[in-house]
């Protein structure tokens, strides 16, 4: 077993479906990004005008090691292998710990004539709504304020964004609540937020961004930043409100 091959899906090992099962590539992929270009004045050169990141496409490569007489062995396992990846979810290579990227669709490959004992399977994990790879951990502080700020270091070689939670320590109804990082903020207006209760401002695996308290969702009452962004490096969480707030901020590296 080649261990720096081994890649799972969701905690379950690829090499572990069957003995049969051989990891012949691992390739991680890189981030793809766009650019919109506008050409500059004077005849000659071109100036970026925006950058988007697009996806990511984690492949792994793998062989059935049966002999061709076994066609009917070589089918059930190479069914077996679509039925594991067919899903996505957290992808982990064994010689990256500690990262993980979240695969939102799979490209799964044709059968071919399983006669050819030598033949090759490539599946490719492609991230689109999070296109990078991801630390397994945030990093994460808390603090207690009611008009205050405090610093978070952000792992990962790319733009990220913050979760923040901010749990109502004082008893008393906060009628509004102001949070920014890095300068960008985002006001609720009339969220209410009870005074045992606690407002969630986080994303899923698909990075979109919500705004809860409880099973409610407060998304509608956000104005101000799309979003809060995080660049590598130490970040400022600053929050305001009427009352005291336990706020815990985290961030989870990405990588391109």
């Amino acid at each position: 077993m080649i261990l720096s091959r081994r890649i799972a899906l969701n905690g379950i090992q690829m090499d572990e479906l069957h003995d049969a099962v051989v990891i012949r590539s691992v390739d991680p992929g890189v981030t793809q990004e766009t650019a919109d270009t506008s050409s500059r004045m004077g005849g000659a050169g071109q100036r970026i005008t925006r950058k988007h990141w697009e996806s990511l496409e984690t492949r792994v490569t793998f062989a059935i090691n049966l002999p061709k007489r076994r066609l009917e062995e070589r089918r059930q396992i190479f069914e077996a292998v679509c039925d594991w990846a067919r899903g996505g979810g957290w992808v982990t290579i064994g010689y990256m710990p500690g990262r993980r990227m979240y695969a939102d669709r799979v490209v799964l490959p044709g059968s071919g004539d399983l006669w050819n004992w030598t033949a090759e399977f490539t599946i490719g994990f492609q991230a689109l709504g999070i296109p990078f790879w991801q630390e397994e951990e945030p990093v994460a502080a808390t603090a207690d304020m009611t008009d205050g700020s405090m610093a978070v270091t952000v792992g990962g070689n790319v733009r990220t964004v913050m979760d923040v939670d901010l749990a109502n320590i004082s008893g008393v109804v906060i009628p509004n609540i102001a949070v920014t990082v890095n300068g960008r903020q985002i006001t609720l207006t009339g969220v209410n937020l009870g005074g045992t209760e606690t407002l969630k401002i986080h994303h899923g695996t698909d990075g979109l961004l919500r705004a809860e308290i409880g099973e409610r969702s407060v998304y509608s009452l956000l104005t101000g930043a799309d979003d809060l962004y995080a660049d590598p490096g130490e970040a400022t969480v600053a929050v305001k409100a009427t009352r005291a707030l336990r706020v815990t901020a985290r961030a989870i590296g990405r990588y391109v």
